[in-house]
């Protein structure tokens, strides 16, 4: 090898070696990524959270809780919302199933049936939503602003209409189940008014039922053994129809309890618009659906009903 080979040779190694140590780092890991996109977020909404810990999640208590205390083994009833960061995809509908929660806290937020299903429990791990409701919320009847990062949420791969890396920003209400009547009367009463009806316009059982009789009707007694013919609308609280039929035959020992309730007041030919506390309907798990077309109805949903007696027919 003759020395100028050699001294090239030597001079090249240099040059590449100041150009690789001058060359800018074009990746982040996704823990990077995440706090960049989270930090965005928090400057851009001027945000007051609070780092969990390690995590990547942050956190902030909008009502402090007042009820029970938030621990795995209680069953708690939960509405939330939540939108990702970039505003491409938000689920803000609080009387949808997919906001609604209504089992073990310690498998929030997808219930025991998926977490049966999958190697070990969620009542074992310390991450996710349900870590903060129980350290940081602490009790019932409270709200929480929490900010997932996506490797905690949906990854990479996203999921439907959420893509990939996305954070989420949650707002989440923990309620006591002794509170429940009460929040669910709330909410039944500012319905009312949506629907631009006037609460004067109903009479209220002792239950927790409104109801507005339209027509009593004329014709033989509904009975609470009776078997009836019925036309009905079924929606719930967000206006969403669920069931619809224009003859249904059915006795009334097979029904919902609100309806063995307030149906037993007409005639036939009467006409009733019945607004039910989950109670009086299909309590705190809801209705799933098995029949194609047809929703479910969420967990502890009230839920409006206008029924016309078509016939008593025994």
């Amino acid at each position: 090898m003759n020395i100028l080979y050699s001294r090239f040779l030597i001079v090249g190694f240099f040059i590449m070696l100041a150009f690789s140590s001058c060359e800018k780092k074009v990746y982040q890991t996704i823990v990077e990524l995440d706090e960049e996109n989270i930090q965005n977020y928090i400057r851009q909404n001027n945000l007051n959270v609070t780092p969990f810990g390690e995590t990547g999640m942050y956190y902030q208590v909008l009502e402090e809780g007042t009820g029970a205390e938030l621990d795995y083994k209680k069953v708690i009833p939960i509405v939330y919302s939540f939108k990702t960061h970039d505003g491409s995809y938000s689920s803000i509908d609080t009387f949808a199933v997919g906001n609604r929660y209504a089992d073990l806290l310690g498998y929030f937020p997808y219930g025991s049936s998926v977490a049966n299903g999958q190697p070990g429990s969620p009542l074992d791990k310390e991450e996710g939503l349900k870590v903060i409701l129980n350290q940081a919320l602490k009790h019932a009847n409270g709200k929480i602003r929490i900010l997932v990062p996506s490797r905690l949420a949906y990854g990479r791969n996203g999921s439907g209409k959420i893509g990939s890396n996305q954070s989420i920003d949650y707002t989440i209400h923990a309620i006591d189940p002794e509170s429940l009547p009460l929040y669910e009367d709330s909410s039944i009463r500012s319905y009312i008014q949506t629907i631009g009806k006037q609460l004067s316009e109903f009479e209220k059982s002792p239950t927790g039922i409104y109801y507005h009789i339209s027509a009593p009707g004329t014709g033989d007694q509904v009975l609470p053994e009776s078997r009836i013919e019925v036309g009905y609308v079924l929606k719930t609280l967000n206006g969403s129809t669920i069931e619809e039929t224009d003859s249904l035959n059915t006795s009334l020992t097979q029904v919902v309890t609100g309806w063995k309730e307030i149906l037993p007041k007409l005639k036939e030919g009467g006409k009733v618009h019945m607004i039910l506390p989950s109670a009086q309907a299909y309590g705190l798990v809801g209705s799933p659906s098995s029949t194609a077309g047809v929703a479910s109805i969420p967990p502890f949903s009230p839920l409006d009903f206008e029924v016309s007696v078509k016939a008593v027919i025994e």
